[in-house]
């Protein structure tokens, strides 16, 4: 009995000697980052600063006829680099771009320290944008006044609180002319015209892109061209008009003195004539040869064009003047005849002037065909 009271004595007084060092060991393997799985680190750490540090996805948008590829730069070497095929932008009705887009799948905390930009088929180089790192997500391929460029969308929200009115986009024409002047802007057909009196001032806002300006004398100051329609009207036409306005003491013959005396014969090809009873009969029933032969006279400097013309940068590059153009020459002023007729003299030939640099740049940059 001594001896199994000895041996419960030695155990009981054992016992707490292999317990007490459990009770420490298991608090410190419960604070121990070492043992703690991968996955429960993520779960314990704060949220909220996430999303402060996942930054837009980068964005491009291509306000350009070109299409754009590219390289999205990070700052960081752990951030892998974007490549970017953005489609080329749609030529609208109105002269306008439907942008191309691209985006990117992923950034996070990335910030963008360069993008580069390449346009297939422009001629031109694209100046890239950069920074020693932005959180910025927008950026567009725009025009400028030397070359394309890509830039920010903030540079455009600060260029959107500033007026447009005379800026670029657009055109502003002046008619330096006698004649009335049907003018029309057209790329597939005629986007934008107007008919506009001597001394009178064409102005259109429009995408920053290429046009044909077109213009030609309009004899009776009315305009004749419809949407998508710009061809030009044939020698009788134009000898219809010119009689009709005659007739009507309208366009061009408003501001012709009446002739003094009798009308001298003709000694070359330059001028011709209409008598009096021609323009009295109105040019529904005048004959038709004597419709085109007035109409060649005054077709031979009748009309003109200018192709590739660029309507200048849009935000934020826009120049603080449109594109400027005056119209000059074409045939001289009618005289009035002895007999309630006309002589109408070939003149010089009809031009259309640019009087300042707006755009000049990018004239070498042809739009696709």
């Amino acid at each position: 009995m001594k001896k199994l009271f000895s041996v419960i004595t030695t155990i009981a007084l054992a016992l707490p000697i292999f317990l007490q060092p459990l009770t420490p060991s298991s608090k410190a393997n419960t604070n121990s980052p070492a043992s703690t799985p991968a996955e429960e680190l993520v779960a314990v750490a704060p949220s909220a600063p996430a999303p402060a540090l996942a930054y837009p996805l980068a964005t491009i948008r291509n306000r350009t006829i070109f299409a754009a590829t590219g390289t999205v730069r990070y700052i960081s070497h752990l951030c892998k680099d974007d490549h970017f095929s953005a489609p080329a932008g749609v030529l609208q009705p109105d002269g306008s771009i439907k942008e191309g887009f691209w985006q990117a799948r992923k950034r996070g905390s990335c910030l963008i320290k360069r993008i580069d930009a390449q346009l297939k088929g422009a001629g031109r180089g694209v100046t890239s944008y950069t920074s020693s790192g932005t959180s910025y997500g927008n950026f567009i391929i725009q025009g400028t006044q030397t070359d394309f460029r890509v830039w920010s969308d903030h540079e455009l929200n600060r260029e959107n609180a500033k007026s447009r009115e005379g800026k670029s986009p657009g055109f502003y024409i002046t008619n330096k002319t006698i004649w009335p002047i049907s003018i029309a802007l057209s790329q597939v057909g005629c986007l934008y015209y107007q008919t506009i009196p001597r001394g009178g001032v064409f102005r259109r806002n429009t995408g920053a892109v290429w046009f044909t300006i077109q213009a030609n004398i309009q004899p009776d100051g009315k305009e004749p061209r419809t949407d998508w329609d710009c061809v030009a009207p044939v020698a009788a036409i134009v000898g219809s008009a010119l009689i009709a306005a005659a007739s009507a003491g309208t366009g061009v013959f408003l501001t012709v003195p009446a002739f003094a005396g009798a009308l001298a014969p003709i000694a070359t090809s330059t001028a011709v004539t209409v008598s009096g009873a021609a323009v009295l009969a109105g040019g529904t029933s005048a004959t038709s040869g004597l419709l085109i032969s007035l109409g060649t006279v005054i077709a031979k400097n009748w009309s003109t064009h200018l192709v590739g013309q660029y309507a200048g940068p849009d935000w934020p590059f826009r120049c603080d003047q449109m594109p400027t153009y005056e119209i000059v020459g074409g045939p001289d002023p009618p005289v009035r005849t002895a007999d309630g007729g006309f002589r109408a003299d070939v003149g010089t030939p009809l031009r259309i002037i640019k009087v300042n640099d707006c755009g000049n740049s990018m004239m070498a940059t042809k739009p696709p065909r």
